[in-house]
């Protein structure tokens, strides 16, 4: 794996630029971690410590930081890099809040150096070719969305039975899923097993990549002819159960623009757009009606104007993973969110 690392390496550089083996690390915890040594055409050189691990989990990536950054100081290196098979988006970003490099064989690499000063950074994949195939790797599925809600919109420290309440799962289940967001570096456990701190943004982020709005709801396109302040208009007088989420659940403070499309959950689709006098259209629409996949959508719902929008929590994975500026609307409310603890969180 180091070998095959080193050439992936070698053709990152830049012309002129040279990668050579240099001399195990010095003293009895480094001696047996190899290093690199990267020369500029000037001559200037930098040698790097490097470790090798074939699976690294994003808490491992944490821990390997830390371990890395200091070992690479005892040794007077200039620079550490973790090698591995795979690093999932949540490793590679523990990873660069340490300052250490990493190089995966999918084609992630992210390695800087101020003397001689090079920076390389190139994407490859966001997905583990060879994911393991026993326990629990994903957040699909209504209880594991459940579970998620739960543990953003409600403060730690909070018991396995209460989400198993909370999910509808029994507690063997919760406490899989719980063990998988432990090593995921999302969730921390407390000495009798409660959880005790919550990366919510990275967990919601984290959901998005096994959720989709229009992936996991039944979506249904609508065009509205009397525009979107009729739509608006009129759900104030649906009966029904609903929810704005997207651009029109997103707090004033946090909008970054006026929204072009309604988005909104109904339990029959169809039946909302003709209350609402819309018609199914794909071409041209500006009302995006979805059919729930769970009930947990509508869980910690307010009414602001009149209008009942979903939690933050559920807006902001349903914008991560919409068309258009999605995104981007996710990555400004998620800001707000954080800024704003006490006005969504319990």
């Amino acid at each position: 794996m180091l070998d095959d690392a080193v050439g992936r390496l070698r053709s990152r550089l830049p012309n002129g630029w040279r990668l050579t083996p240099g001399e195990r690390g010095r003293g009895r915890e480094t001696q047996r971690d190899p290093q690199l040594v990267v020369k500029a055409p000037d001559g200037a050189k930098a040698v790097l410590l490097v470790q090798v691990k074939r699976r690294v989990s994003p808490r491992q990536a944490a821990e390997a930081a830390i371990q890395l950054a200091e070992a690479a100081s005892r040794a007077q290196a200039d620079g550490a890099l973790l090698v591995s098979d795979y690093l999932s988006e949540l490793s590679r970003k523990r990873l660069r809040a340490a300052a250490v490099g990493y190089l995966d064989l999918t084609g992630n690499a992210w390695i800087t150096l101020q003397r001689p000063g090079l920076f390389i950074q190139t994407h490859g994949s966001d997905k583990d070719p060879s994911p393991p195939r026993r326990g629990t790797r994903s957040l699909k599925g209504i209880k594991a969305a459940r579970i998620v809600r739960a543990l953003c919109d409600v403060r730690p420290p909070i018991g396995i039975r209460a989400l198993a309440r909370f999910s509808g799962a029994n507690a063997g289940y919760v406490s899989r899923m719980i063990d998988f967001l432990v090593s995921e570096d999302l969730v921390q456990r407390g000495r009798t097993g409660e959880i005790v701190r919550t990366d919510w943004q990275d967990l919601i982020r984290r959901w998005g990549q096994d959720y989709g709005l229009t992936r996991t709801n039944r979506a249904v396109p609508c065009l509205a002819p009397r525009g979107l302040a009729a739509v608006t208009e009129k759900l104030r007088l649906y009966e029904k159960p609903y929810a704005l989420t997207g651009s029109l659940a997103v707090p004033k403070e946090a909008s970054v623009a006026a929204g072009r499309l309604v988005t909104c959950y109904a339990d029959d689709p169809e039946q909302a757009a003709d209350f609402l006098g819309a018609r199914p259209e794909k071409t041209g629409a500006n009302l995006l009606l979805l059919e729930p996949f769970d009930r947990v959508v509508y869980d910690r719902a307010h009414t602001e104007d009149g209008l009942v929008k979903v939690a933050h929590s559920q807006c902001a994975v349903d914008l991560l993973t919409g068309a258009g500026r999605g995104p981007a609307e996710a990555d400004a409310l998620l800001e707000w969110m954080a800024a704003n603890e006490d006005a969504w969180r319990s």
